[in-house]
């Protein structure tokens, strides 16, 4: 009877595990969602395809990129990778960017620094999700809602 219980209880805590699966996400909507509710000092403004590997190292299947006017560093960023290993070393190369812009923003506008350094990058699933703004609460829960949390 032990026995049946662990087994139970084991398979109870796996069948769990597996239930916290990130769902898929449209990713042009949930950017859109993130500069429409989120507060930005700067207008953000859609980044043509083309250049988003300018600016991310990043390997993906599809991306979308809001960006600010270059007066601060604000941008939502987000990526859809191929899988969870791919969003894995996606993640790194969005962290890459964003200690770029610090080292570029030091000189530049050193007031945007703290924003940077407190940016939300993020990796839910095959998900890397960037968003540089002082109003993080709402981009979190924005982006909670999306992935079912």
């Amino acid at each position: 009877m032990k026995k049946f219980l662990a087994v139970l209880a084991a398979s109870l805590l796996l069948a769990s595990c597996g239930s916290s699966k990130t769902p898929d996400i449209n990713i042009d909507n949930l950017a859109a969602d993130l500069v429409a509710d989120v507060s930005f000092t700067d207008d953000l403004a859609l980044i043509d395809d083309s250049m988003i590997g300018n600016l991310y190292d990043v390997q993906y299947e599809d991306a979308v990129l809001y960006m600010g006017s270059g007066a601060t560093a604000e941008e939502v960023a987000i990526f859809a990778c191929a899988d969870e290993a791919a969003a894995k070393t996606a993640l790194d190369g969005a962290k890459s960017h964003i200690q770029s812009q610090i080292d570029s923003f030091e000189d530049y506008i050193p007031e945007e620094v703290k924003r940077l350094e407190e940016a939300l990058v993020l990796q839910e699933g095959k998900y890397v999700i960037t968003v540089v703004t002082e109003d993080k609460e709402t981009a979190q829960g924005v982006i909670d809602k999306y992935l079912e949390k």
